[in-house]
């Protein structure tokens, strides 16, 4: 029972390390476009700056505010992000 039990563990592990490996390969060759819609380019912001006006929607649902409305009073924290 225990030998059939190493088997089939050693036989999984072959078969997911092939798998991730061939997943690899074709990110790296371009077969999958993984990051195709990642338009992400490098910004002019440095250590320091101030941060970019936005304007943001407000929660309450009751039009917009201006970022720089916000941190004129007091120091703003923007945490962008998923926390579930």
């Amino acid at each position: 029972m225990r030998k059939k039990i190493l088997i089939t563990a050693a036989v999984l592990l072959v078969v997911g390390a092939t798998g991730l490996y061939g997943f690899y390969q074709a990110m790296v060759h371009g077969w999958i476009r993984y990051n195709e819609y990642d338009t992400r380019t490098e910004g002019q912001l440095s250590v320091g700056d101030l941060a970019p006006d936005l304007e943001l929607a407000r929660v309450d649902g009751e039009g917009r505010m201006m970022l720089s409305d916000l941190y004129r009073e007091k120091p703003v924290v923007l945490a962008f992000g998923s926390y579930t």
